[in-house]
């Protein structure tokens, strides 16, 4: 998009939708993303990675400030919510959503000291129905501050209406016009995306991030069952809510992170609130805070040999990705694990994949070739020669099936094995294509 100046609407990448219309509803964010990279390289991805992170975290404190919260609460809250939702604020689209998403809550909460700050939410709808499909929780913030409102019988409800209505207007300010509605429904609707994408299943216990939600839920409704005064039914409902949605899917914890601590502020007392002091000790403390940060820029990360980029970064297989270009002539189908997709795409755009991340582009039965081929089940053989596929990238935790099968048959090759995974090259390969 940025070398035609023409948005992409049609499927470039692969070869089992090549060619097929795409609704791109993310695009903003992926010309946003793309200049970045061009500007600054990984660096400018790590430097806008932690400003978004920084301001995600400042517009949620000072909303739990607005919200009645002391300073020193409102910190431990926001760094509560940080630790729940942190998983999940990786640089992508939904990054960019999430700081949105921060923002309109900081106005809605202020809405009383400041009406006209409200005005701001249509132009930052506008800006989210550009670059996630998370846009609709913009409509959810103001439906609770309307309740709270129009309960209280305050003036303040007909403005919220009333900027809800043209806030749905600016969402239609985009390529697709009011189909990006529909987008949404389609993906959350897909029984694709909710069975078989981990990040949609519903958070365990037994990982990480699941234990961590599931104590923060029960930690705040304690905390409102012990508290004085007792919290409204308002805000118990938008907890619920909040809950419930991180319950569904593991990628929906991160908007009970953002809300929880807003919505607990009130009933925080501010026992931990201290003087507000001048200490030369802080000043040197923080300048040398500032000094330390400064210096880990260049040195505090490492590179990744393979891919010249930060050695944080996950599902980027370039090893392996560098094996298959060298091996095989360009247009050749590449069967990838899903995760693998996306770097392919990127390190070496020449070699069309099977599929990708654009879970919703896919139809059923390009779903169920895939995944019988991932998991190594008879006639896997059969569906990659199907689909004229001459090389396979392979994720050992997605595709553990095939990766214990193919290593016995001897019409395939080991291209490369790294930690990342295995390559593996069709011994005598299908021909061109067409």
């Amino acid at each position: 998009m940025l070398d035609t100046h023409h948005l992409l609407s049609t499927d470039l990448f692969t070869f089992t939708v090549a060619g097929h219309a795409w609704l791109n509803q993310q695009w903003a964010a992926e010309v946003f993303l793309a200049g970045v990279w061009r500007a600054g390289g990984w660096d400018g991805i790590a430097v806008t990675w932690g400003l978004s992170v920084g301001a995600v975290s400042l517009f949620v404190f000072l909303a739990c400030r607005a919200a009645g919260a002391s300073t020193v609460s409102s910190a431990l809250l926001t760094l509560a919510g940080y630790l729940v939702g942190v998983q999940i604020l990786t640089m992508r689209p939904q990054l960019i959503g999430i700081l949105l998403f921060a923002i309109i809550q900081w106005v809605v909460v202020t809405r009383r000291a400041s009406p006209q700050r409200l005005w701001l939410v249509p132009v930052l709808t506008f800006a989210w129905a550009n670059v996630h499909g998370s846009f609709i929780l913009a409509f959810v913030l103001l439906g609770f501050a309307w309740l709270e409102d129009y309960a209280a019988g305050r003036a303040t409800a007909r403005r919220v209406a009333t900027v809800g209505v043209v806030s749905a207007i600016a969402t239609l300010v985009n390529p697709f016009g009011i189909r990006v509605w529909s987008y949404v429904a389609d993906v959350v609707g897909n029984p694709t995306v909710s069975g078989r994408v981990a990040e949609w299943a519903p958070p365990s216990a037994r990982t990480p991030i699941g234990f961590v939600f599931l104590f923060s839920v029960l930690a705040v409704f304690a905390i409102l069952a012990t508290s004085k005064p007792r919290a409204s039914w308002r805000t118990v409902f938008a907890l619920a809510f909040f809950a419930l949605l991180g319950m569904t899917a593991i990628r929906g914890v991160v908007w009970w992170a953002l809300a929880f601590p807003v919505l607990v502020a009130p009933s925080i007392q501010g026992a931990l609130e201290r003087p507000p002091t001048r200490s030369l000790l802080n000043a040197v403390f923080l300048l040398t805070l500032c000094v330390l940060l400064a210096i880990s820029l260049p040195v505090g990360r490492g590179v990744d040999p393979a891919s010249g980029g930060p050695d944080v970064l996950t599902f980027a297989p370039e090893d392996l990705v560098a094996a298959t270009a060298e091996a095989v002539p360009a247009g050749t189908h590449v069967f990838t694990s899903e995760v693998y997709g996306s770097w392919t795409e990127f390190s070496a755009p020449q070699l069309p994949v099977f599929v990708d991340p654009r879970i919703e582009l896919f139809p059923d039965q390009v779903w169920n070739d895939y995944f019988k081929v991932s998991d190594g089940r008879e006639g896997w053989d059969k569906v990659l020669a199907r689909w004229d596929v001459d090389v396979v990238i392979l994720h050992p935790a997605w595709a553990g099936g095939l990766m214990a099968v193919i290593s016995h048959d001897p019409a395939w090759r080991l291209l490369a094995r790294t930690s990342e995974g295995v390559a593996y090259v069709r011994v005598r390969p299908l021909g061109p294509r067409s």
